[in-house]
């Protein structure tokens, strides 16, 4: 392989999962692509096609942009996802997306993001959103057990190879639900169509795309269901919470992990967020599983909850976590897991306990 033959495509992802990135690999390969080389972190893949063909997909970590910036690597397609709830990034950092000259797409919804174009007026941008201001939307949403919406392109976009494509609409299906498979779908197609690729393939590409670990996961699906997502700060919360209110379920059980090392403020604003969509979602007990005794932690969690005289539990192992939480949970209910990573041994558990 010729290093100039070779198209890259880099994706700025924070969290875990790789979904935009898996998104775009799959659109790909049932493209007629094949996939040539993946790293065991499968965070790089390389993919050729019968025309001879090149496409390396880069995952790019936010600690990783300033060494990249001085690698001078020519990126034809960045796709930056949503940055996080209050990231800033520091100005080595944003010197990645200062030297870009080919295509930057950006999801517009995270205001944060418009500042990673400053300093650069040579890149064409295509942003992304649910906001009709995005050069791509997603209209008539329907999120239930999976996701159907219509990939709304709002004007005409050039290809790499130059080509026009005037503003279109089809439907895509996603089997799985979240509302950040959502934005990935979006961000994965339009990277699609910035090749040419055929609608009928994007479209079979997202709806047979594999779920993420810790991304809206069903750890299990019985009598009841069983659903894990990563969280760290308020923005993960919410975007869960608005997503679980459109799933069919009798009432809910919160098993929230807690890791100290969040800092009590993120913490305190996690847990106004929990409060807040209590009522609106059914929950009907939180569990707290918290990584290390920290009175301050306690006292917080406390004050919030008996203020607003809601029942809780605070336990300091995870499987006396779950194991309260299986006793409260009734047919067609869902056991609710969020948190860090010290929530990742949960699925193990929670399958061993069912299976006693």
């Amino acid at each position: 392989m010729k290093e100039e033959n070779i198209s890259l495509i880099g994706v700025v992802e924070n969290g875990k999962g790789y979904v935009t990135f898996n998104i775009i690999k799959n659109i790909f390969m049932e493209s007629g692509f094949s996939l040539i080389h993946e790293n065991k972190n499968g965070n790089i893949a390389f993919l050729s096609s019968s025309e001879n063909i090149y496409i390396g997909i880069i995952n790019i970590s936010f600690e990783n942009l300033k060494h990249l910036s001085s690698l001078e690597i020519n990126f034809d397609i960045v796709v930056c996802t949503n940055i996080g709830y209050k990231i800033l990034l520091r100005k080595e950092e944003k010197l990645f997306f200062t030297y870009l000259n080919g295509i930057i797409i950006l999801n517009i919804d995270n205001e944060n993001n418009i500042e990673l174009l400053e300093g650069n007026d040579k890149a064409l941008v295509i942003t992304y959103g649910l906001n009709n201001k995005a050069t791509v939307n997603a209209s008539s949403l329907d999120i239930n057990n999976s996701i159907r919406f219509n990939f709304c392109l709002q004007r005409e976009i050039k290809t790499l190879y130059k080509d026009t494509i005037e503003p279109l609409e089809f439907p895509v299906e996603i089997n799985l639900f979240g509302k950040e498979y959502i934005y990935s779908a979006l961000a994965a197609i339009s990277v699609a169509l910035c090749y040419g690729l055929n609608i009928d393939d994007i479209r079979y590409g997202v709806l047979n795309v594999e779920g993420s670990y810790r991304k809206m996961e069903k750890i299990h699906e019985d009598d009841f269901i069983a659903i894990d997502n990563f969280c760290m700060n308020p923005e993960d919360y919410s975007s869960v919470f608005e997503t679980i209110q459109h799933l069919k379920y009798k009432n809910i059980v919160l098993l929230n992990g807690i890791e100290i090392d969040q800092g009590i403020h993120t913490i305190k604003e996690n847990l106004e967020i929990v409060l807040n969509w209590i009522p609106i979602l059914g929950i009907k007990k939180v569990i707290f599983y918290i990584d290390k005794k920290d009175r301050l932690i306690e006292e917080n969690i406390k004050y919030l909850f008996t203020e607003k005289r809601f029942p809780f539990n605070i336990y300091y192992n995870l499987k006396e976590c779950i194991q309260t939480g299986l006793n409260l949970i009734e047919k067609d209910d869902m056991f609710l897991f969020l948190g860090s990573d010290i929530l990742k041994d949960s699925k193990h558990i929670l399958v061993d306990e069912i299976g006693k």
